[in-house]
């Protein structure tokens, strides 16, 4: 099983659509969308997907409360600002992490299997505990923009520019 990771859009559609063709190389099982999306147009990019998206809102988009309209009915899944998600056996802590303390008390509470992050801009991958914590880096605003893929079954995270 694989899981695809995308964070800080920022509204980017080329960088999305990028990352959506890495995601349908890869084969991923479901995509994490870690905040910051921008537009409404990246959520739709993902749809396309055809796999379980699970997105969390990041301190840019939480300014609009029209996020709540999105139609659920698209394989798209919009958890606010922290999702609690279960996928194939793992749990996982969804959230953008511009709120330090959230991010803090989920890896500290030893009851994830992974912390999928956003908000730095930096792709980073460490354990902390039983919480393997990971940031795709950013798809809307790097140099270079980048998503990752995570094996499930080799444990190897691929960070792959766009």
């Amino acid at each position: 099983m694989k899981f695809g990771l995308l964070s800080d859009t920022h509204g980017n559609l080329e960088a999305t659509r990028k990352a959506v063709e890495v995601f349908r190389q890869s084969g991923v099982s479901a995509a994490f969308h870690c905040g910051d999306i921008g537009s409404y147009d990246v959520l739709s990019e993902l749809a396309f997907l055809l796999v379980p998206v699970h997105a969390v809102l990041g301190n840019v988009d939480a300014y609009s409360n029209d996020w709540k309209f999105f139609p659920s009915d698209v394989g798209i899944h919009l958890h606010g600002r922290f999702g609690d998600i279960e996928v194939g056996g793992y749990r996982i802590a969804l959230l953008h992490s511009d709120d330090s303390r959230a991010f803090n008390q989920a890896v500290s509470s030893g009851e994830y299997d992974f912390a999928f992050t956003g908000h730095s801009h930096e792709v980073h991958d460490y354990t902390e505990g039983r919480t393997r914590c990971i940031n795709p880096g950013t798809a809307g605003r790097g140099a270079p923009n980048t998503c990752a893929v995570l094996d499930l079954d080799s444990g190897l995270l691929q960070v792959a520019k766009l």
